[in-house]
């Protein structure tokens, strides 16, 4: 069993990471792979959140395959339905990994949000009020 120290350490590792490479939440092509994923197809993000994205819901699974639909972890299939339903919904959803230990992990669910273009600064070449040079 790892030590909640450990797990943290992993996860503020794989932040690190994945802000260097600039990952992104996988996003699910449609109902089809959803239902045909047997493993977690998932990027490991810990808690970075990339840039265009906002964290909606963490789940909490198992990832060791012997987990049952009466323990608080979902199981893959559970796992599989719940990425359906938000493959119903109109926005685009993407999961990622932002916790594991050695039998669960927690899937983020990230939200696709428009990125607000930078202002463009004032330009300094204006003289200043109150005088002609």
């Amino acid at each position: 069993m790892m030590s909640p120290e450990a797990i943290r350490s992993e996860s503020d590792r794989a932040a690190r990471r994945a802000a260097r490479e600039r990952r992104e939440p996988y996003v699910v092509f449609d109902e089809r792979e959803a239902r045909s994923m047997q493993s977690f197809p998932f990027p490991f993000l810990g808690d970075y959140v990339p840039r265009g994205w906002e964290k909606v819901e963490d789940l909490f699974c198992d990832s060791s395959g012997f987990g049952s639909e009466s323990e608080p972890a979902l199981t893959q299939g559970q796992l599989r339905d719940k990425v359906c339903e938000y493959l119903a919904l109109p926005d685009t959803y993407g999961f990622a990994v932002t916790e594991a230990g050695q039998f669960q992990v927690y899937v983020g669910v990230f939200k696709k949000v428009p990125v607000r273009a930078a202002r463009p600064r004032k330009s300094r070449d204006v003289w200043p009020t109150g005088g002609e040079s």
